[in-house]
């Protein structure tokens, strides 16, 4: 009875024998399977080191965009609280009007008018007789000024007013040199000619 077990045993050591003969890497096979294994970590580290630094960037990109919403959402209550609304001479504004139209609008600040008026009656004050000359008559006159290449044209209602107080010379023509006097509001108060000496325009 113990022989054919010895014969199973000595087959079946027999057997493993040759099947770890078969299995068993030799000594250069381990080295290099060794050094594969090491160059095949490095690459797993790597991968983990680019998602983590991926992970990392995408945090950073939702923190600024995110951060960059609350700027926008805030930055125009910060202009407006420090501007000066009359610091700007024309105010455009757009609106949809009660018909569901689409309006704009420019309106020119008060202050910058009265600057503006201020500054035209001042000059209109210093300024007591304007030369210039008629260049053309059609009811109304137009005078080419020579002092700042202004054309004031002069209403038939005012030069009617004018003859009627004797405050125009008669025989004016288109071309003639004229002087126009001034009272101290600036207005208008004579046409006459500007006389022999007088200069053209420019001259």
């Amino acid at each position: 009875m113990n022989k054919p077990n010895e014969q199973f045993d000595e087959k079946l050591s027999n057997h493993f024998k040759a099947r770890k003969a078969r299995t068993t890497l030799s000594h250069a096979q381990q080295q290099a399977l060794k050094h594969s294994v090491a160059q095949k970590q490095p690459k797993k580290l790597g991968f983990a080191l680019q998602l983590t630094s991926l992970t990392c960037a995408l945090g950073l990109l939702a923190f600024i965009v995110l951060n960059s919403n609350n700027v926008i959402n805030t930055a125009p209550k910060t202009v407006l609280n420090t501007i000066d609304i009359h610091d700007y001479s024309f105010i455009t504004t757009h609106e949809i009007d009660q018909t569901g139209s689409y309006a704009s609008a420019i309106t020119q600040q008060k202050r910058a008018l009265d600057t503006q008026l201020a500054n035209d009656l001042r000059r209109h004050q210093q300024r007591h007789i304007e030369y210039g000359t008629l260049v053309k008559v059609d009811n109304d006159w137009y005078i080419a000024s020579c002092h700042d290449e202004v054309l004031v044209q002069i209403k038939q209602s005012l030069l009617s007013d004018l003859k009627g107080r004797h405050a125009v010379e008669s025989n004016i023509n288109t071309g003639d040199m004229l002087a126009m006097a001034h009272n101290g509001k600036g207005q208008i108060i004579a046409l006459k000619h500007a006389g022999v000496g007088a200069k053209q325009c420019g001259a």
